[in-house]
């Protein structure tokens, strides 16, 4: 039993690590904007099947931040006008089975999606430290692997971010399980570890910086330039898939496979400012929140002998993230705990820094490098973030500028900390679900999953695995998973640019259910299309509006968009119901750019004092001041234009 004990299967840390960071849940708080937004695009995915977003306050969505995070680029117009978050699809798609999980157990649109979808980066984390444990137990024996899977999970970022709805945890799972794979050196595995990267990039396309070590590893590993242009190719079949689903998402959003949602920002931080920033500046210094990293140092020169094609993989790793992110405008990564882009690399930095498990004064470096790191990360662990940046930036305090997190008094890790220590903004909720609106039996199943978890866990422990099994597939299987690889990445190439093509050739009108328009008003702006979601409605449902609109010059004066509902009759001139938008697409019309198309969603409900009938929709633009001055339409001098397309109320049903 003593050697069962020493040789815990990867899968029970794995249950161990997800009972851990699942147990630090924030419950409903997703954390950051990116998390938000994120949430947003695996709303529409699972709502709709749809990766264009809604967002007017009556889906769920705060109206007031909107314009901010238009006009800061997190939500662009696609190339139809509709709404789209910058990032790519790798996370939300991910979540969208937790999404449905939380809409099975708390009904839709409750505060368990929320709950359930912050359950992906605690597994995704769990799953990253279970590699970790597994390679690392190959390579320098279970007690020493257990040693670095207790320096992942407690000394670096890694529990910190396991509870954010950032993208860090699934980019780390995805760059460990890829270059794991890589790393057994075969065909299959070689495609698989392409798609583990490549998803990776589909996340956030930042993690690129990683392909070119996974390049350099390949040609290390071949012993002729056969078997190297082999594994390259069967490498690129795997990434190319996620990378032609990249492609097809921006023709599908932006109308080009070339276009993508980071327009406009830029990689003009000087490199020496971003890579020092990225290592060792108080604020976002590697070396301080995450110091055992420290060990690939020594680690990787005690290595070099053995395996010096992962030691040059690994810093060839580490240097494109700094290479990319240290010339990033925001290479801090916003509000974040620590070096946010960097963690993705930390799981590898431990892999090579075992080597230093070896000797002697490598232990002693571990336990106090490790021990500096634990007290690191209790205050990100247990306090939000956001309350610090909050305060350090509210009331224009101090400038948020990237160059503030090289002072060392304003370091997070001193103010956290006074915030641990008086106990406030305290963020681990799972005995607090209720109070988050999350309903008592989803509560205790929470809970009691957890329990699970760790029981598992620690049975998984207890029954420890005698041997280490090598990873091994038959014949035929790889033989199978290569050639489907290949015609998958074939055929979503030729639906990316059969997609791209059609896009460029259909007219916008189409069997989207759009009605062209092409309807000015005066001072230049169009309303060129609408769509309606459903033409008969009764009492109590809502009617579906989406107008497309654009401005022809710059608008100097503040807008608003009415929409009326009217009776169908000629003779019957009053309105039966409205709705207006103070900011029409949720961005003031100043600021609107000339020549793009903005989408506008409204939501009509219809009143329960309706009569039944045909009614038609009215749309129109007026001056807020003075109140009720409406825009005329050019031609007809009327004060609105009245959409071709009746709707009928039917009769309210009896219950």
């Amino acid at each position: 039993m003593r050697d069962s004990l020493l040789h815990p299967p990867a899968w029970s840390i794995g249950l161990l690590l997800g009972a851990l960071f699942l147990a630090l849940t924030p419950g409903v708080a997703l954390g950051s904007i990116d998390g938000e937004i994120a949430y947003w695009a695996t709303a529409a995915l699972a709502e709709r099947g749809s990766a264009a977003v809604r967002l007017p306050p009556s889906s769920g969505y705060p109206l007031e931040p909107i314009p901010w995070l238009i006009e800061h680029g997190f939500l662009r117009p696609g190339w139809d006008g509709t709404w789209f978050v910058r990032y790519h699809l790798g996370q939300p798609l991910l979540a969208v089975p937790f999404y449905w999980i939380g809409q099975i157990a708390g009904g839709p649109a409750s505060p368990a999606t929320r709950l359930f979808i912050n359950m992906l980066p605690a597994l995704a984390m769990a799953g990253a430290g279970a590699l970790l444990y597994e390679w690392s137990a190959r390579m320098w024996g279970a007690r020493k692997a257990i040693g670095l899977t207790a320096l992942f999970a407690f000394a670096t970022p890694a529990a910190v971010y396991a509870r954010l709805f950032f993208a860090e945890a699934i980019i780390a799972l995805c760059l460990l399980l890829g270059f794991r794979w890589l790393s057994i050196g075969r065909g299959a595995w070689v495609a698989l570890g392409g798609l583990a990267l490549g998803w990776a990039v589909w996340t956030r396309e930042g993690a690129a910086a990683a392909l070119p070590a996974a390049v350099l590893y390949l040609l290390l590993q071949g012993q002729t330039w056969r078997e190297r242009f082999s594994s390259l190719g069967w490498w690129g079949v795997g990434v190319g898939i996620p990378l032609s689903l990249l492609l097809w998402h921006n023709t599908y959003r932006f109308g080009s496979p070339l276009l993508h949602g980071y327009q406009g920002e830029a990689f003009n931080t000087p490199l020496l400012e971003g890579i020092l920033g990225l290592l060792i500046s108080p604020g976002r210094g590697l070396v301080w929140y995450a110091p055992s990293v420290l060990l690939a140092l020594p680690g990787g020169v005690w290595l070099w002998q053995r395996d010096r094609k992962l030691v040059l993989t690994v810093a060839a790793l580490l240097a494109g993230y700094l290479a990319l992110y240290g010339r990033w405008w925001a290479w801090d990564g916003g509000w974040a705990w620590g070096p946010r882009f960097l963690v993705p690399v930390i799981p590898l930095l431990l892999l090579i820094g075992g080597a230093a498990f070896q000797h002697p004064v490598g232990l002693w470096m571990a336990l106090g490098l490790g021990s500096l790191g634990f007290l690191t990360e209790l205050p990100g662990i247990f306090t939000d973030h956001n309350a610090y940046h909050s305060w350090l930036f509210g009331d224009g305090r101090y400038p948020y500028i990237p160059r503030i997190w090289f002072q060392p008094e304003l370091s997070p890790i001193l103010g956290q900390w006074h915030f641990l220590l008086k106990g406030t903004d305290w963020v681990p909720a799972l005995h607090r679900l209720e109070a988050q609106g999350i309903s008592s039996p989803v509560a205790w199943g929470v809970r009691i999953g957890i329990l699970a978890l760790l029981g598992l866990g620690l049975w998984g422990i207890r029954r420890g695995c005698k041997q280490e099994k090598t990873l091994a597939l038959g014949f035929r299987l790889e033989s199978g998973i290569r050639w489907g690889l290949l015609v998958g990445m074939i055929a979503l190439n030729a639906a990316a640019a059969s997609g791209w093509f059609r896009i460029l050739r259909s007219p916008f009108c189409n069997d989207r259910g759009r009605i062209c328009l092409g309807q000015r008003f005066e001072g230049g702006i169009e309303l060129v299309a609408f769509s309606v979601q459903a033409r008969t409605v009764r009492p109590g449902d809502s009617i579906g509006l989406t107008l497309w609109l654009r401005t022809l010059q710059p608008v100097t004066e503040p807008l608003s968009v009415y929409v009326h509902v009217l009776p169908n009759d000629p003779s019957a001139s009053m309105q039966a119901f409205q709705e207006d938008h103070e900011h029409p697409a949720f961005w003031p019309l100043p600021r609107w750019e000339p020549g793009k198309l903005y989408s506008d969603f409204y939501t009509l409900r219809v009143p329960a004092s309706i009569p039944p009938g045909s009614y038609v929709l009215k749309v129109g633009l007026y001056r807020r001041m003075p109140p009720g001055n409406r825009i005329p339409v050019e031609g007809t001098g009327a004060d609105g234009v009245i959409l071709p397309l009746p709707v009928e109320i039917l009769p309210q049903t009896s219950r």
